[in-house]
């Protein structure tokens, strides 16, 4: 495997016919560490490739020097990163609707910009539909001022609509009642139509009361 800038020695650059000299030994021994120095150096110079390395400080420098106007310090290392790797690509599609979408989505994951033909809105409007929670006004302002920085001038924001969606378990019952309904007339009958053997039956009782008398 070949040598490569960041470990090549100069003495390996040295045509053969003096790389032999004393002097020129010397001299490729004490240079060499200083290019490779440099050469290792370069690495610091590529920055849209190690986006994902670079420090937040380096971040932070490179979205102003790339107008990134919508960058915010408080932001996420993440969200940062994204929008200084979008930056460039963003700068030649300003004032589209992807533009708007690439914007959103650093606010929030999963926003999605509808233009008002998709939903039968007035013309030259647009809305943000997300299920993401605002819990701060400085979200929604951050959503605004990004949107506002992407969006051609002659396109409004009508509305951001936050949906939710809540998981549970539902439970169904029922219950059936039966019954019968009685009604009681009074008796049809006579006792002269009744027919049956009767019983009479007496109990005589008799006794005697006795005092006795103790003097």
């Amino acid at each position: 495997m070949g040598k490569t800038i960041f470990d090549v020695n100069w003495i390996d650059l040295i045509p053969a016919s003096i790389s032999g000299d004393a002097n020129v030994k010397a001299i490729s021994a004490a240079v060499s560490p200083q290019l490779q120095e440099v050469s290792a150096a370069i690495a610091e110079c590529v920055l849209l490739a190690r986006i994902d390395e670079l420090d937040e400080q380096v971040l932070d420098l490179l979205a102003w020097q790339w107008h990134v106007d919508f960058y915010d310090l408080s932001l996420t290392l993440a969200k940062k990163r994204n929008l200084v790797r979008t930056a460039i690509k963003w700068h030649r599609k300003k004032g589209t609707k992807a533009a708007v979408q690439a914007m959103v989505s650093t606010v929030f994951s999963n926003g999605i910009v509808t233009e008002w033909f998709e939903y039968g809105g007035e013309p030259y409007y647009f809305r943000v539909e997300t299920d993401e929670i605002i819990s701060e006004a400085a979200a929604y302002d951050r959503l605004v001022k990004v949107i506002e920085a992407a969006k051609n001038k002659r396109s409004w924001l009508e509305s951001v609509i936050v949906r939710r969606t809540w998981s549970g378990t539902t439970y169904f019952g029922a219950a059936q009642v039966f019954g019968k309904t009685l009604t009681l007339y009074p008796v049809a009958f006579t006792m002269e139509t009744v027919t049956g053997p009767a019983y009479f039956g007496c109990a005589m009782h008799s006794g005697k009361l006795l005092s006795l008398e103790v003097s």
